[in-house]
């Protein structure tokens, strides 16, 4: 590929293979240099290429241009100096030799020698026919194929005949382009699905390449998650161990404590008054935690029962308001309700929603301002019933909203920390809820306020009077 320059870079004429590769026009280039450079090296590259021809010596190296449509061609030029008597540099000719396919095919090899050594499956295959181009050795070694009878493969040979049929998390043709259709249109980067391959679980996880040169693959790693599984097993027995057997000893001993602070053994100097209320205080707090913590164990391992049936919505609202009163009245906050005069009916479990309310209801009043109001809201909507809770406060950190229904997790800063609490409040919340068909979701602005909000599915004309439907609901 030629091209002939002036001696500010601009170019004169090209020869027909050049605009063949690049896919320019004539028209397209003549009086023009930037549009076939890229704008991260076009500055430095040419002010070293025209500091090199004004001395009379030719330059070579390694270009990166850029086709009319956008795509990389990596080239080995060489551009020679075009002088005039006095000496001074007039022009100059490039002669360049297309390296893409010796480049892709150098960094192909150095990458898929890095990948050989990992103990994740890696698999390459192609985004059009889905035949493999790539095993590593623990993929090789986990299918039986080596490098002579894979590339006659296809990801259907791996994964759907590896995976447990009559396990709904085991991939499908079905379940398999669900996945890669949001990769093929753009909409995400990466995919990851948890999967049974050959009876053990793995973590897939997915990419769709699209190479500056070549075709477009799909490059998926499968690392397997046993080990995973059974320490988190293991975790979960353990704390559920723990906290079973703390609670009944605490149990006495907040119930002895409650009964010392209220006067039944007579009356106490300041000082051991104080280190009661002090005592009984924190019994409470640990009480809290090992409740918030057998609960979302239960929830989680789906062995906490609801009993679905037609529940007074206006209600129940109206009673979580009165029950959480005083706990307000500790703030200086008050509550206000709407929409609790019509008759709206939901289909959940009463004491379920009695609890996510007094949540909402209780993490309000910590983080509003004195003087505030909370504003819970009940709307009938088509098919659902709406409820929210609004606050006035400080609202929740920008850094800290992505998580904010994850366990043990806490709005980290100063103010926040000091209202206390578990971090396991709205986590089991948002389990409660999703354990009833319903869904949950928060808007927040820091220094303006926060609004929780959760839709639940809306009783049935024809449930009435019916006998509940008393179902053990397994999580997802």
């Amino acid at each position: 590929m030629v091209t002939k320059t002036d001696v500010n870079s601009k170019i004169t004429s090209v020869n027909d293979k050049f605009l063949f590769t690049m896919g320019y026009k004539l028209q397209d280039l003549v009086g023009n240099t930037s549009s076939v450079y890229w704008p991260d090296q076009e500055e430095a590259l040419l002010h070293e290429i025209r500091s090199t021809l004004k001395m009379g010596k030719k330059w070579s190296g390694n270009v990166r241009l850029k086709t009319k449509s956008g795509k990389a061609v990596h080239t080995h030029s060489t551009y020679v100096p075009q002088m005039n008597d006095a000496g001074e540099l007039i022009g100059s000719i490039a002669v360049r030799t297309d390296i893409s396919d010796t480049k892709v095919a150098t960094g192909d090899k150095n990458t898929r020698r890095s990948l050989h050594i990992l103990r994740d499956e890696i698999y390459m295959f192609e985004a059009g026919t889905l035949c493999y181009t790539y095993l590593n050795q623990a993929a090789m070694e986990a299918t039986g194929w080596d490098e002579s009878t894979y590339p006659q493969k296809t990801v259907f040979d791996r994964f759907m005949a590896a995976s447990d049929e009559n396990d709904s998390s085991s991939m499908n043709v079905g379940t398999f382009f669900q996945c890669v259709r949001p990769l093929v249109n753009g909409e995400v980067e990466e995919i990851t699905q948890e999967m049974n391959l050959n009876k053990r679980p793995s973590e897939v996880k997915m990419q769709l390449v699209r190479p500056d040169v070549g075709k477009p693959y799909f490059m998926t790693i499968v690392r397997d998650i046993s080990e995973r599984h059974a320490f988190d097993k293991a975790k979960d027995e353990f704390i559920s161990t723990v906290s079973h057997e703390l609670r009944t000893p605490l149990t006495s001993i907040k119930g002895a404590l409650g009964l010392i602070v209220s006067g039944a053994f007579g009356e106490f100097n300041e000082g051991a008054d104080k280190m009661l209320n002090i005592a009984h205080r924190n019994a409470d707090r640990l009480t809290l935690l090992i409740n918030d913590i057998l609960d979302l164990e239960k929830t989680a391992a789906g062995r906490m029962e609801f009993n679905l049936e037609p529940v007074d919505m206006a209600e129940l609202i109206q009673d979580a308001i009165q029950e959480n009163a005083p706990y307000c009245k500790q703030y200086d906050v008050s509550m206000v309700g709407e929409g609790l005069e019509d008759d709206v009916m939901g289909h959940c479990d009463r004491d379920r929603v009695f609890q996510v309310m007094n949540n909402l209801l209780s993490n309000a009043a910590k983080f509003s301002n004195k003087g505030d109001d909370i504003v819970v809201r009940l709307e009938d909507r088509e098919s659902t019933i709406y409820v929210s809770v609004e606050d006035f406060g400080m609202g929740i950190p920008l850094e800290a909203q992505p998580t904010i229904f994850e366990r043990f997790t806490q709005a980290d800063s100063s103010d926040r920390r000091e209202k206390g609490g578990t971090g396991l409040g709205l986590s089991i919340v948002k389990l409660l809820v999703e354990n009833q068909d319903g869904t949950i979701d928060f808007v927040s602005k820091p220094g303006e306020g926060t609004k929780f909000f959760f839709e639940l599915p809306k009783a049935k004309a024809d449930t009435s009077g019916e006998t509940p439907d008393r179902i053990l609901i397994a999580a997802e």
